[in-house]
């Protein structure tokens, strides 16, 4: 069985949940957004494999994190990394899209099995 390093975004949500948990809300979005997340994008920049996997990893992101808790964090970083963050969250990905279909009773239940605790 090949390792799929696209699904690695499955065990990082697991873990950030873990984090957010223990350490707080801060050190898991330091976790998950600033170091993983915005690798996994440049990752989707090269390989189609994890751009096909981004939507889910940003769904998963607003279902961990509320819209206040990525708010806060990315308004406190440096500009030039608000700057990706903001257009990786809100505008430059098909997040919107992804959260248009992963709404109540739909596609989420998928993704909570995918990154449930």
């Amino acid at each position: 069985m090949a390792i799929k390093f696209e699904k690695i975004w499955v065990d990082q949500c697991k873990a950030a949940k873990g984090i957010k948990r223990r350490f707080g809300v801060e050190s898991a979005l330091d976790y998950l957004i600033r170091e993983k997340l915005l690798n996994f994008a440049d990752a989707a920049d090269q390989r189609p494999e994890f751009a096909r996997e981004l939507p889910r990893f940003l769904a998963e992101v607003w279902r961990i994190f509320n819209q206040y808790e990525i708010a806060g964090y990315v308004a406190s970083l440096k500009p030039k990394q608000r700057k990706r963050l903001r257009s990786l969250l809100y505008l430059g990905t098909p997040i919107s899209q992804a959260r248009a279909r992963v709404g109540p009773g739909d596609g989420l239940s998928a993704l909570g099995q995918e990154c449930a605790l």
